[in-house]
């Protein structure tokens, strides 16, 4: 259970971190100009068609397009999904048939686009296509040595930027949809990006410090209600842990809550608070009231923080919903398509 809650969702506290690359040109070769389009074309049995681009690190990044027909005569807005912590790849094959499915929710942002936008999805670097998602074995090495903020953030901004020289793509009109993890990386990304992302959703992204988001939910009992009966137990604990990665925040082999210690301590240096204060992007807040992997607090935190620096956000608090917006006695609700329906819609509007 704790397992799995740790797979979604991971938001800011305060530690600073050098990142270094790991993949290096040889001495006398000229590496790849960086964010160039590389075009490999359609995925066989998937509507998409599969890139590639070269970030500033010199990484290889793998992202995948999209692409409605109306794109042939005209280029469309672009709709980009930032998936949640899993350590896997964006597709899997399906176990009862061997189809290739997408996976952590992408599938519907194509769906509700429609011939609207094209829609963008990056492969997280140090993941194979069709890796599958892990819940009881840890990550993979590649994983955790390329999982940090500054190194995922710039393998998305770099597909964004190859992604502008498509024909198909209209240039500078641009919505970075975040979930959970993600949405503090969309956040970011529309920081780091201010002439291309027109428009940011944080969906489940929380607001302010993660710490703050397990430190409650822990005391609720939610999390490490193994650890003590005890909620003030339970919180020493997370505090106690939190101080543990601080004290080597870079480590790949030491884990807390199911991730490295190098992911932690590098998520939780920022925050979707701080990423946005100076954004001048479009912001949407969409939020659960049943989540227990985001406290609600936080999103609300996050909308007024907004408010008070002088920005107007569109605020979606869905009630009822959980993480992953499904509704609890009504499973044949789609609440996950209706709110990215909601979203696209929003950036599309005239």
């Amino acid at each position: 259970m704790q397992r799995a809650l740790a797979i979604i969702f991971l938001v800011p506290l305060v530690v600073l971190a050098r990142f270094a690359p790991t993949a290096h040109a040889t001495q006398n070769a000229q590496p790849p100009a960086p964010y160039r389009l590389e075009r490999e074309g359609p995925v066989a049995e998937l509507p998409c068609e599969r890139n590639f681009t070269t970030d500033r690190f010199g990484r290889r990044i793998t992202f995948y397009l999209y692409i409605p027909e109306a794109a042939k005569a005209t280029p469309l807005p672009l709709v980009v999904y930032i998936h949640g912590s899993a350590c896997c790849s964006v597709f899997a094959r399906r176990p009862e048939d061997g189809a290739i499915r997408a996976t952590g929710g992408h599938g519907a942002i194509p769906t509700v686009a429609g011939e609207r936008a094209v829609t963008l999805v990056v492969e997280k670097p140090g993941v194979e296509f069709l890796d599958p998602y892990r819940q009881a074995t840890p990550c993979p090495d590649s994983y955790n040595e390329e999982h940090t903020l500054e190194r995922w953030s710039e393998a998305i901004e770099a597909a964004i930027r190859a992604a502008q020289q498509s024909p198909a793509v209209k240039r500078a009109t641009t919505l970075v949809i975040g979930h959970s993890e993600g949405g503090l990386v969309a956040c970011k990304v529309a920081r780091d990006l201010p002439d291309l992302v027109t428009h940011v959703a944080c969906v489940a992204g929380g607001g302010g410090s993660q710490l703050f988001d397990i430190l409650t939910l822990a005391r609720k009992g939610i999390f490490f209600n193994g650890v003590s009966e005890d909620p003030d137990e339970r919180v020493q604990f997370v505090v106690d842990e939190w101080r543990k990665i601080k004290a080597d925040p870079m480590s790949t082999e030491k884990q807390f809550f199911g991730f490295a210690y190098r992911r932690w301590s590098t998520f939780l240096a920022s925050s979707p608070m701080r990423e946005l204060e100076g954004v001048g992007a479009r912001i949407y807040i969409a939020q659960g009231t049943a989540d227990e992997a985001v406290d609600p607090a936080s999103a609300d935190l996050l909308y007024a923080h907004l408010l008070a620096c002088g920005k107007d956000p569109t605020y979606d608090r869905v009630e009822g919903a959980d993480h992953g917006f499904r509704f609890a006695g009504t499973p044949p609700r789609d609440g996950w398509t209706d709110l990215h329906g909601r979203i696209v819609d929003w950036f599309l509007k005239p």
